[in-house]
């Protein structure tokens, strides 16, 4: 706590300092961890980031204006029974897994919807979309030809 404040739960003070911290006409409605960040400089109050979190979203201009940072997905719909293997795939990755010895920490799956069989591939989050362009061209294409249907959960690896 050095140097900081340490704001008591009475009289309603953190909610007026966070008030001040969010809604005056000096701040700019900063997201929670950000306000988080530039409260603990200056004050301390026991879960100050669970408070920080909540008030942010109580907050109604925020709501109002609250920026969506992924494009909205498609509309629901059936999908087809395909009539050929390979002809429609499943792609999905597992993520958060110990690096292996050559770094790889996720592992790419594409399955065929018809005959349920797949490819898994070790793979590193950090690679470009290039990479799995190239990857899914060997592994696949290679072997099974081009699918008519890809189903995937619009992965960050497919964005450029």
């Amino acid at each position: 706590m050095a140097g900081r404040l340490c704001v008591p739960k009475v009289d309603e003070l953190p909610e007026r300092i966070m008030e001040e911290a969010h809604s005056s006409k000096y701040s700019i409605h900063p997201g929670s961890t950000k306000m988080y960040r530039d409260l603990r400089e200056f004050y301390w109050w026991s879960s100050m980031k669970k408070c920080s979190a909540e008030f942010v979203v109580k907050c109604p201009n925020c709501q109002q204006v609250k920026v969506e940072h992924q494009s909205p997905g498609g509309t629901e719909h059936n999908i087809e029974i395909p009539e050929w293997k390979w002809e429609m795939i499943n792609m999905d990755f597992i993520t958060g897994l110990s690096r292996s010895r050559r770094h790889y920490d996720s592992i790419w799956v594409i399955v065929d919807r018809i005959t349920k069989s797949a490819h898994f591939s070790p793979v590193k989050n950090t690679y470009a979309s290039e990479v799995y362009a190239r990857l899914y061209i060997q592994e696949v294409v290679r072997l099974h030809g081009v699918p008519v249907f890809i189903i995937s959960h619009r992965g960050a690896q497919f964005t450029a």
